[in-house]
This record gives C-alpha cells, structure tokens and sequence, in this order.
C-alpha cells in the first residue's frame, strides 16, 4: 500500500506535458515558417509562461513519421498544430498564427485557466 502510495505522489508531483506547437513545412513553406518564428522569437516570456515546446518539422525522411501521426498533406507547405497539455489537437492553420490568437485560445482552455488560478493562489 505505501508504493501505491508513493508511485501516486510521484505521478501527481511531476510536470504536465507542456503544449506543444508544431510547425510543418517544405521548402516553399520556408517564409511562413520564419514569419511564425519571427512571432515567437517577439513573444518568448508569452510562451515560456504558457509552456509551450515548438518543434520544428521539415520535409525530411527523419521526420516523415510525424507527417504521418499528424495527417499532414505535403502538398501544403505550412501547416501549424497546436497540441494541448492532453495530447490533442487543438488548433490547425495552413496559415502563420498571430499571438494574440494562439494565447487567447491557450487562455480560453480550462487547464490553462486552473494554472492561472494556483498561481494566484501563490503556487507554480
């Protein structure tokens, strides 16, 4: 009973997966792509607050696997995904995001808005 115990704090103690947006492109999505970066770049204490991880994901062999997990049309040079704290889609444009988008639908999330809440309440 004290491991169930144990094993239960640690689960409960570790980190969520952060959020996570990835950035598909080909080599003709390569201006978007760095415009959407040129956005992050200007925001970087918006997402670090809101723990976003960005992945990057060219039109390689390496990574043809997420093209595949994530039912991405090569034939569309950019497409942006925003993945949730759960692991879901939750946003995709084939367009270049604006901040003000992706952070007030971050902040429109419940999760999002319990970790408001606690850090109010003094804690994370």
């Amino acid at each position: 009973m004290k491991i169930l115990l144990t094993i239960l704090i640690l689960i409960a103690a570790m980190p969520d997966q952060p959020r996570e947006v990835l950035l598909f492109y080909t080599k003709d999505g390569l201006e978007k792509q760095k415009a959407q970066a040129t956005i992050f770049d200007a925001h970087r204490q918006d997402i670090r607050e809101r723990d976003i991880k960005v992945t990057l994901v060219t039109d390689s062999e390496k990574d043809s696997p997420q093209w595949k997990k994530w039912d991405v049309d090569r034939a569309n040079s950019f497409t942006f995904i925003l993945v949730g704290r759960d692991g879901g889609e939750k946003l995709r444009s084939a367009e270049v995001v604006s901040a003000e988008k992706l952070f007030g639908l971050i902040d429109a999330m419940p999760m999002r808005k319990n970790e408001l809440k606690e850090k109010a309440r003094g804690g994370k």
